[in-house]
Formats: C-alpha cells, sequence, structure tokens
C-alpha cells in the first residue's frame, strides 16, 4: 500500500524521537558544564545513541544551537501565532516580547547564556534571519497595527520589527550579564511598553 503524505512511519517517529533525544541529552550536559566543554562523545553516549546517529541528525555540535532556536519558533508558532489577547497593536507587540522573556526564563539562565555564547563564536545567520517563524509573527503584528492606523505606517514593517527584536535580545542578554537578579518579563514589558510608543501616531 502506497504511503500517505503526510502521515509519518514509524521510521519517521523513531528519527523524531532520536533527534529529540539527542538534543535534550546535549543540553542537560551543556546546561551543567558548557558548551565548549561538552564533546560530541559523551552527548551521544548521555542519549544512548551511536555517533553515526549524531551526525545523521546534525552537521556538527554548533547545529544543536540551530535546532534550539527552531524548538523556540515551534513554540512561538503553537503559543503565540494567532493568540494575542491585547486589544491594539502596542499591547500586542508587547505581549509578543513578554512571551520571549517567559520563553528564556523556562529555558533557564544557564542555557540561555550558552545560546548567546555560542551563537558569537558559532554563530549561523539563523539566529537573526527575518525567516524565522517568531520574527515573521512580531511583523505580522506589526503589518496588522500599521494598516489599521493604530501604528505608524511611515515606517517599514520590517524596520519595526528588527528594531523591537533587538531591544528583546538585548533585554535578555542584559539578564544573563546581571546574573538574573530581576524579573525578566517584568523589567522587558514596562520598558517595551515606552519603546512601542514611539511607533504610535501622534
Amino acid at each position: 500500500m502506497a504511503r500517505t503524505i503526510g502521515n509519518p512511519t514509524t521510521r519517521d517517529k523513531q528519527a523524531r524521537d532520536t533527534r529529540e533525544r539527542i538534543y535534550e541529552a546535549a543540553w542537560v550536559l551543556i546546561g551543567a558544564e558548557g558548551f565548549d566543554k561538552v564533546s560530541v562523545d559523551r552527548i551521544c553516549e548521555s542519549a544512548g545513541v551511536a555517533k553515526g546517529s549524531f551526525y545523521h541528525h546534525f552537521k556538527s555540535k554548533a547545529d544543536l544551537i540551530v535546532e534550539g532556536y527552531s524548538l523556540c519558533d515551534r513554540y512561538f508558532d503553537e503559543q503565540v501565532a494567532g493568540r494575542l489577547t491585547a486589544t491594539d497593536a502596542s499591547g500586542r507587540i508587547v505581549e509578543f516580547v513578554a512571551h520571549q522573556m517567559r520563553y528564556a526564563v523556562s529555558m533557564g539562565i544557564d542555557l540561555i547564556r550558552q545560546v548567546y555564547k555560542s551563537q558569537l563564536e558559532n554563530g549561523t545567520r539563523f539566529f537573526v534571519s527575518m525567516e524565522r517563524s517568531l520574527p515573521r509573527i512580531l511583523r505580522a503584528v506589526v503589518a496588522e497595527g500599521q494598516s489599521s492606523g493604530q501604528l505608524r505606517s511611515d515606517l517599514d514593517p520590517d524596520y519595526v520589527t528588527g528594531y523591537v527584536l533587538r531591544f528583546s535580545r538585548g533585554t535578555i542578554y542584559d539578564w544573563c550579564l546581571r546574573e538574573g537578579s530581576y524579573d525578566l518579563e517584568a523589567v522587558a514589558v514596562e520598558a517595551c511598553r515606552r519603546l512601542v510608543s514611539i511607533f504610535v501616531p501622534d
């Protein structure tokens, strides 16, 4: 019988489970010891897979960072897109940023530090790509706000989106520098309310 397109086979599910097991084992080790100190061999040993399986799913250890962004994008696809409840565009942007902060806190400061460190040292363009789900969702919020007259229409939506994302990344970075000493979401939300006011028509 021909396989139905879109219906995953047992092999597909096994491959996905193996990939997730490798990723989870890697980040437990990386969170405890740091990205540089954890070898692929140790990741495979912890995940209970052969080294060939690792390289079947990831080109290198640095690709684990990209996988992390993919999981973040999945969260925004499933939990944020079309679910923002604020009644105005400015409020939806603030709500979006709150989700970013909540996700960072859920990952834990040690893992976030490693993500930033690894991106600087082994980074890919994927981190700042506007093609990712996360920026695309925010851009849609901005564009909708501009078309409804709630946000200034004299600015390119990509510019506004990039502006907000630079703010959110910088806030998370500052939180890491300060050892997570403040309520990330509360601080970011308060500052973002001030930030978005510059995009509201006079």
